[in-house]
């Protein structure tokens, strides 16, 4: 056996929570957007009905987390099920979430965010199983997904894409700010999380100067609010 086999054999048994690509981009990650969940949710003023809905959707954030928290244990080797239940528990998270925006319970803007992210974990797990795939492996719900993103339609030339990848950081930062009023920098990274603190804070800096946003506090205590 030469040195790649011993250190390919090496990998495969290493449990999920010492591959640091599984636990910065699937665990962390899935760890940040069931936490935004459990925010909108705890701060969203709405009726009985909406409130079961909201009910549901953080019974349903929590399978994903117990999801992904359980599959840190697992060998890579045997990591199949673990890794295609956290794919399943995002994937039924989104669905639900769709639905409390369709009842206008979460802003159509928030949600294209939390989409975004979602699609980002959905892509790394994909890429730990390379035999089939994410979307063969978890079944008819994921194909349903992936048909659904792509019969979407295409902006026209004269209104601007509210796709996910289209909007630019600020915007999101923008977003962000909306729906989490008096938000710190940490609280937008932990939403935002394809940039660092400091690049949150140079854009903030140039919302600032444009009145776009506004800041209270000092250092680690600021917050910063939009401009009404």
């Amino acid at each position: 056996m030469d040195t790649k086999d011993i250190i390919k054999a090496t990998e495969s048994t290493q449990r999920l929570v010492q591959n640091e690509q599984y636990y910065k981009y699937i665990f962390k990650k899935t760890e940040k957007v069931v936490s935004v969940v459990f925010y909108i949710a705890h701060t969203s003023k709405t009726n009985e009905k909406g409130q079961k809905l909201f009910d549901d959707i953080l019974t349903t954030a929590k399978e994903a987390h117990d999801a992904v928290l359980s599959s840190l244990e697992v060998r890579a080797h045997v990591a199949e099920e673990a890794v295609r239940n956290t794919a399943h528990g995002l994937i039924a998270l989104e669905s639900k979430l769709k639905v409390a925006e369709t009842a206008n319970l979460i802003a159509s803007a928030v949600m294209s965010v939390l989409s975004a992210e979602i699609d980002g974990v959905l892509r790394s797990i994909n890429k730990f199983l390379p035999a089939r795939g994410v979307f063969e492996l978890i079944g008819d719900e994921a194909k349903e997904r992936e048909i659904s993103v792509a019969k979407r339609p295409k902006p026209s030339q004269d209104s601007p894409s509210t796709a996910p990848a289209k909007l630019s950081r600020r915007e999101r930062i923008k977003t962000v700010l909306g729906a989490k009023e008096g938000a710190t920098i940490k609280d937008i990274a932990d939403i935002i999380s394809d940039c660092s603190e400091k690049t949150i804070q140079r854009e903030l800096n140039s919302l600032i100067e444009d009145n776009v946003v506004q800041r209270q506090g000092e250092r680690r205590w600021s917050k910063y609010f939009l401009v009404s």
